[in-house]
């Protein structure tokens, strides 16, 4: 170990000195916000019930922030703090350290979020979310203060270049024929795959391929151009069951029934799982809810029009 590490172990030790029973449930439960769970729950509703092009691009930063973290933890291959102390675990975690994806993928969805939908509030509780998640990695033993920090920094970073560079690619992109997006969003994907093969990549590739070509799809018929809240509180419930309990079939319905890890053929079908929730996701679930009159009532009104033009600001 070197200085830096140990020092931050020490921090560790010093923080779990505030230690209390409602201290641990409160952080235990905060470190979930950065957990995949929380964004198969939150996204698919941002995308389906707020406002579809927050959430498609949404979706596209966080999943590329995720694709990033997994190559710098294996990059860096820091074992975790419990490794040297094992009493100072105070939550499960596996994998490598740094940067703590908490952190990271924390600060870039409550951030990224905060300026897509041009609320100055969710600056300020996104912020403040984003800083208590990384704060509760150390609290929780799982990841050194360094993790944290680095975390924040590759988001900052990330952020940056979304903000810089997400306009020109959405304009070329949109540009394209739908039969060259396809190719895109089939050997982007793959392509990434191939740079850094394994579970976790895996599963973050296949999903933004899958949503890929359900937008792409979708565009086409303008399945999702009726995705507008309006006040349409029953429909809005409606979309969360349906397309909920759809992500919950495919995402954890089909781990049950496909090869588990010490097969050989793991990583193709945890590749065609996450890819099958994400064309759920833009194209299956939407047009669920066209089939079921879940949506406002226009989808296909604005021949020629892209549907993304169709949604409104959330609100």
């Amino acid at each position: 170990m070197n200085d830096i590490l140990i020092a931050g172990l020490d921090i560790i030790t010093a923080v779990q000195q505030l230690r209390s029973p409602a201290a641990d449930t409160i952080f235990r439960g905060i470190t979930l916000l950065g957990h995949e769970e929380f964004y198969l729950l939150v996204l698919p509703l941002i995308l389906w019930c707020m406002d579809f092009r927050i959430g498609v691009r949404l979706s596209f930063v966080v999943l590329l922030s995720h694709y990033v973290n997994i190559s710098a933890k294996d990059f860096f291959a820091e074992p975790r703090p419990f490794i040297f102390r094992p009493e100072v675990q105070l939550f499960p975690a596996d994998g490598y350290s740094l940067p703590s994806n908490h952190a990271q993928t924390g600060l870039v969805f409550w951030l990224a979020l905060a300026w897509l939908a041009q609320k100055r509030y969710l600056w300020l509780i996104g912020g403040g979310l984003a800083l208590l998640i990384g704060f509760s990695r150390v609290y929780l033993g799982v990841h050194f203060p360094t993790d944290v920090l680095a975390g924040w920094g590759l988001g900052a970073i990330l952020l940056l270049g979304f903000g810089l560079i997400e306009p020109l690619l959405a304009a070329w992109v949109g540009w394209l024929r739908p039969r060259h997006q396809g190719v895109l969003a089939i050997l982007g994907p793959i392509f990434l795959f191939w740079l850094h093969p394994c579970k976790e990549s895996a599963s973050v590739v296949a999903a933004l391929s899958g949503a890929g070509i359900g937008l792409i799809l979708a565009q086409q018929y303008f399945i999702t151009a009726g995705l507008v809240p309006q006040g349409e509180w029953p429909k809005l419930a409606g979309r969360v069951f349906v397309g909920l309990t759809g992500l919950i079939i495919i995402w954890a319905g089909l781990k049950m029934v496909f090869p588990h890890e010490n097969n050989d053929y793991f990583l193709y079908f945890r590749y065609i799982r996450y890819w099958l929730a994400g064309i759920w996701l833009t194209l299956g679930a939407p047009w669920l809810f066209d089939a079921t009159g879940l949506t406002s009532g226009i989808a296909g009104t604005v021949p020629g029009k892209n549907m993304l033009d169709n949604t409104k600001t959330m609100r």
